[in-house]
């Protein structure tokens, strides 16, 4: 980007040119005392575009005062109208560039019913403006309270239809449609050897907690049997564990 030294609270693109010939407008503008600066034209494909070595046949955008718009362009057309074309990506930055313009002019781009007027009067006209009435005027409801009134006297059939949609009980699903679910299984047995196994796996490391624990000299016996109660415990349940092939096997597929 370069500058000619001069700066201004907005700017506006003017045109895109040939970076001999944005210079050479640099620094006219800067003899007029208007603020200006050129940058090169930003796409897609230029990166590393703006090193000076490979700078042919890049665009510089001239950016001047935005109240000296008119101004500058009418000089670019006044020297040669080809300096001054459009295209769709410079009238792209114009239209960003003026976006917070105030709107000039007697007819605003809006309908003129979308007009508000924010003076302190055109509030307190806005508050004193009585909302319209209803459809029908005043006599409105005494108008339905006897529309009502003919229409029960001559068309009973509304009270009954009304009495009967009262009356209806809310519908219930019908009892085949609901989800009932199954009786669950009663909770398994054990045989007395098993119980018997449980409480050798369990009490006897029990019995050797508390004597550890309480500093209890226990028999060498006591000891013994309930070492061997745990393991005589623990293999007889292992042995007798059921293996889960009553009901599934892994020949036969899936079991629905």
């Amino acid at each position: 980007m370069r500058s000619n030294g001069l700066t201004a609270s907005s700017y506006s693109p003017v045109a895109d040119l040939d970076p001999r010939v944005a210079d050479a407008f640099l620094l006219e503008l800067k003899q007029q005392g208007v603020a200006a600066y050129t940058r090169p034209v930003e796409s897609t494909s230029m990166s590393g575009f703006d090193r000076p070595e490979i700078r042919e046949g890049v665009l510089d955008r001239l950016y001047v005062d935005a109240t000296e718009f008119e101004q500058v362009r009418g000089q670019l057309t006044a020297q040669d109208p080809s300096l001054a074309a459009s295209s769709d990506d410079l009238t792209w930055a114009q239209i960003v560039a003026g976006f917070d313009k105030p709107v000039t002019g007697a007819v605003n781009p809006w309908p003129a019913n979308e007009d508000l007027d924010f003076s302190p009067a055109g509030d307190a006209a806005r508050d004193e403006t009585p909302s319209p009435e209803p459809a029908g005027g005043p006599d409105f409801p005494a108008d339905l309270k006897g529309w009502l009134a003919q229409r029960d006297a001559t068309s009973p059939a509304y009270d009954r239809v009304d009495e009967e949609s009262q009356n209806r009980s809310p519908a219930r699903p019908d009892d085949a449609d609901r989800f009932v679910p199954p009786t669950p299984p009663p909770l398994p047995k054990l045989e007395p050897y098993k119980q018997l196994a449980w409480v050798a796996v369990l009490g006897g490391p029990l019995l050797l907690l508390v004597g550890v624990l309480f500093s209890l000299a226990l028999p060498a016996w006591l000891s013994v049997l309930a070492v061997g109660g745990f393991v005589g415990g623990f293999v007889t349940l292992i042995a007798t564990m059921d293996d889960g092939d009553d009901e599934w096997t892994s020949g036969n597929g899936a079991v629905v």
